[in-house]
C-alpha cells in the first residue's frame, strides 16, 4: 500500500509545485528532481546485479538494458527494468504528461478541478475504448490516487473542504475500491480487500488532516532531510535489499539483517543526495537556463 500512498502524495506535491509555473519551468523542475538520482540508481543497481550476489531466478542485466533504463522509457519500450520498482516512474511520467495541459493553460482552482473530473471519467472509459495509447496515458488503475492528491491540494489552497472538492474525493475513493482487486492481484494469497481499503481510507483521512492544516504543528528539524532522501531510498532499497537478504539472512539472522539493511540503504540514499543530487542539479540547471534565455531573446 506504500506505492498508492506515494501516488496520492505525488498528486498533492506536483500540483503544488506546478502552481504559477510555466510549462518549461514545470518540466525543468521535474527533470532536475527525477533524473540525476535516477541515473545514479540505475548504474548502482546494474552494478549490483552484475557484480553482487546473484538472486535465483533473476535475469542477467545487460548493458543495453541499463542504457535503455537511463531514458526512464523502458516500460513503453517493453524492456525489463533494472529494478522492479522503476515501473512507478513511468506512471509518474504519464501523470506529468497529461497534467502538462493544465500547466500550459495556467493552474487555477477551476482548471485543476475540471482536470480531475475529466481524468476520472477518462480513466473509466479508457479500458473499454480499445485505444492502447489512451489506456497507457490515463493509467486507469492508479488515476484515482493522483486525483485524490490534487483534490487535497485544492483543499489546502482554499483552506476548507468545499462541495465540489468533496465530490472529487468521494468519486476517487469509490473508484479506488473498484480498482483495488486489480491492484491486489499478484501480491500473493491472504491479502484482505477490506483491510486494504481500510488502510487506504486512513491515508485519505491523513491527507485530509494535512490539507486542512491540522498537522502544521509538526515542525521536526529532521523532516527536510528525510524528505530529501526518500526518493533515492526508494530507488535503491529493492535491488540492494533483496541481495543482502538473500545472501546474508541465514548467516546474520533476521533482525540483524533487517536493521543492518535499513541503516545501509538509508546511508546510501543520503550519500546519493549529498554526492549526486546536490552537486549535479545546480550544474544541470545552469546548462538548461541558457537555453531558456536564448529562447526568450529569440522570441523578443
Amino acid at each position: 500500500m506504500g506505492v498508492v500512498f506515494f501516488f496520492m502524495i505525488s498528486g498533492f506535491v506536483i500540483c503544488m509545485s506546478a502552481w504559477g509555473k510555466s510549462l518549461q519551468q514545470f518540466w525543468q523542475g521535474r527533470i532536475l528532481r527525477l533524473f540525476p538520482l535516477y541515473w545514479a540508481a540505475v548504474v548502482l543497481s546494474s552494478a549490483a546485479a552484475r557484480l553482487g550476489p546473484h538472486v535465483p531466478g533473476e535475469p542477467r542485466v545487460t548493458v543495453g538494458q541499463m542504457l535503455t533504463n537511463l531514458t526512464m522509457l523502458q516500460e513503453p519500450l517493453r524492456v525489463n527494468s533494472v529494478d522492479n520498482v522503476y515501473w512507478t516512474l513511468w506512471i509518474e511520467l504519464c501523470f506529468y504528461l497529461i497534467f502538462s495541459f493544465v500547466v500550459l493553460r495556467g493552474t487555477t482552482h477551476r482548471r485543476v478541478a475540471t482536470f480531475c473530473w475529466i481524468w476520472a471519467l477518462g480513466s473509466v472509459l479508457a479500458p473499454a475504448s480499445g485505444i492502447a495509447l489512451l489506456d497507457q496515458l490515463l493509467v486507469p488503475k492508479w488515476a484515482p490516487f493522483f486525483i485524490a492528491g490534487m483534490a487535497f491540494y485544492l483543499v489546502r489552497r482554499a483552506g476548507r473542504l468545499e462541495g465540489e472538492t468533496l465530490g472529487i474525493l468521494a468519486l476517487s475513493w469509490l473508484l479506488v475500491q473498484h480498482r483495488l482487486p486489480a491492484i491486489m492481484e499478484g501480491e500473493g494469497h491472504g491479502i484482505n480487500w477490506k483491510v486494504c481499503l481500510a488502510a487506504i481510507t486512513v491515508m485519505y483521512l491523513l491527507m485530509g488532516l494535512i490539507a486542512l492544516g491540522k498537522l502544521d504543528w509538526i515542525q521536526w528539524r529532521w523532516l527536510p532531510v528525510a524528505g530529501a532522501i526518500t526518493y533515492p531510498l526508494y530507488l535503491v532499497h529493492h535491488s540492494l535489499g533483496v541481495r543482502v537478504i538473500w545472501h546474508w539472512n541465514e548467516q546474520w539472522g533476521a533482525w540483524p539483517t533487517l536493521l543492518g539493511l535499513i541503516a545501509g540503504v538509508v546511508l546510501i540514499a543520503w550519500l546519493l543526495h549529498r554526492l549526486v543530487e546536490r552537486p549535479l542539479v545546480p550544474l544541470l540547471r545552469r546548462l538548461m537556463n541558457p537555453l531558456h534565455r536564448s529562447s526568450q531573446e529569440t522570441s523578443a
